[in-house]
């Protein structure tokens, strides 16, 4: 679904507010549409990353832990 575009008036203030913050976030998402999207890619990510994790072990060496 395609989210409409914001007032770029709001995304000034957010984006000042930001960066007068004594620690800022190295990335930020504007708008509502891109958080659900982000947070689905990133989790099918660390689930397929769980699926592998033995060989992603195996390739370091040694032994492979059977409680992952």
């Amino acid at each position: 679904m395609v989210e409409p575009a914001g007032d770029p008036g709001a995304a000034a203030r957010a984006l000042l507010k930001l960066v007068d913050l004594p620690d800022p976030p190295p990335r930020v998402l504007f708008g509502t549409g891109l958080h659900p999207m982000i947070r689905e890619a990133c989790e099918a990510r660390l689930k397929m990353w769980d699926h592998w994790q033995d060989r992603s072990a195996e390739a370091q060496g040694g032994a492979v832990p059977t409680d992952a």
